[in-house]
């Protein structure tokens, strides 16, 4: 048979589709989008250590003297809020200005203008009453999709006119920074006059049709079947070596950080948080890694096999940490049958039991934004703000399911990779 028509092999015909997939997961602004999001992290964290300060538990009952809030001086408790409130209370707006910045970056433009008329652009059309000192709207996560529009549109309006040269030219000699100023004049003007026809010549209120549509589209990818569906996909996706969360953030961060968002609003006004589906819920799903790996690689470093113990020690320790990629790569789970497919069936189960058990409110949903990098079961105690049942739930999903299902595809690859050794040898 001629090498023309050779039968190409699975993990031959898996790479060609990566390939011909990978352009989707990096288009400019889908990708922006996804890093405009990411970048968001910092502050996140930075507002929820306020509710961590403030609702440290000084003792296991459910009332508000047991907060240390109750105890501290009220120009510090009332003051800290503060801090709190221009973290989750402008999210919209850094979530418009990081996307800004990064598609500008993507397509090669200088990010000072698009990113102040991004912004120019969303006083316009979402919160118009600041000129005039009244209170905001749509300034915290009621406003994401608004701002991703608004600074996708901004940002491709922009270089549209640099690109097609519609630009105020300067004279040689005159300093870049003036050079600049008046280059993006006219697009400025075509920018801020053409928010203004649309909110308040034409009468469309674009904030508040996409805040209705984020209303129907939050509970519904929020469900447990949506988040066994997304989890259980992103687990496949890396099956097939291609990166699972990023790919699945590009679509569901939104998502998850207004329910976040919605969480942490309800315990900053004394209320119980009730959305499940958060980024922070996902360490449940995948502790220690996606796949929940960390007992396979316990697994690893007790094999027969050298190749096996090395990949094991190698990847515990980072696991600890929940970075299993020496595991997903080294094992490898890739492009492996015999790994691949408890993989996923450990992703969805983890799935279902966290969101069953959240739903029935044997843990608290998650509405504190941690550092990913903590052990799980001390990240999810944080996490749901000292919930004590997200230990046991996160030990459940790291060590007891997974620990269960691996030891089998763990007993069947050792023995494969082993008689290939001894294959080895005998040659």
């Amino acid at each position: 048979m001629s090498p023309e028509k050779k039968k190409k092999s699975y993990a031959d015909t898996m790479s060609d589709l990566m390939e011909k997939m990978a352009p989707i997961f990096d288009q400019p602004i889908l990708a922006s989008i996804r890093d405009g999001f990411v970048a968001m992290m910092p502050i996140l964290i930075v507002g929820a250590l306020v509710l961590v300060v403030l609702q440290f538990p000084l003792c296991f009952q459910n009332d508000a003297s047991c907060y240390l809030e109750s105890r501290l001086p009220e120009h510090i408790s009332g003051t800290l809020w503060n801090v709190f409130s221009v973290t989750y209370g402008l999210l919209s707006v850094y979530v418009l200005l990081s996307i800004a910045y990064a598609l500008s970056r993507r397509r090669g433009l200088d990010p000072l203008m698009p990113v102040l008329f991004s912004f120019l652009s969303y006083v316009l059309v979402a919160t118009p009453g600041i000129v005039n000192g009244e209170a905001g709207t749509y300034l915290d996560s009621s406003g994401l999709f608004t701002a991703m529009v608004v600074a996708v549109v901004v940002v491709e309006v922009y270089r549209f006119f640099i690109k097609k040269n519609i630009v105020i030219k300067m004279p040689e000699g005159v300093p870049p920074a003036i050079s600049n100023a008046f280059a993006a004049l006219i697009p400025c003007a075509a920018i801020a006059f053409g928010w203004w026809l649309i909110r308040d010549v034409i009468g469309f209120d674009l904030a508040n049709g996409l805040f209705k549509v984020l209303g129907a589209v939050v509970p519904a990818a929020s469900t447990y079947a949506a988040t066994a569906i997304a989890e259980t996909f992103h687990a496949f996706l890396w099956t097939m070596g291609i990166h699972g969360d990023m790919t699945i953030g590009i679509a569901l961060q939104p998502v998850w950080q207004a329910n976040l968002a919605a969480n942490v609003k309800a315990v900053a006004e004394g209320l119980a948080p009730t959305a499940i589906y958060t980024e922070q819920f996902r360490s449940f799903v995948v502790p220690g890694g996606s796949g929940a790996t960390l007992p396979l690689a316990f697994y690893f470093t007790r094999s027969k096999s050298e190749r096996l113990r090395r990949v094991g020690w190698l990847g515990i320790w980072p696991g600890i940490f929940n970075i299993n990629e020496p595991i997903t790569f080294g094992a490898p789970v890739i492009f492996n049958p015999v790994l691949a497919i408890p993989f996923i069936i450990i992703t969805f189960l983890n799935a279902s039991v966290a969101y069953l058990a959240t739903a029935a409110g044997l843990v608290t949903p998650t509405y504190i934004a941690g550092p990913w990098t903590l052990p799980s079961p001390l990240l999810m105690f944080l996490e749901t703000g000292y919930d004590w049942r997200a230990i046991i739930l996160a030990i459940v999903t790291e060590f007891v399911i997974p620990g269960i299902i691996w030891y089998g595809p763990f007993k069947a690859w050792e023995k494969q990779v082993l008689e290939k050794e001894e294959a080895a040898v005998k040659k």
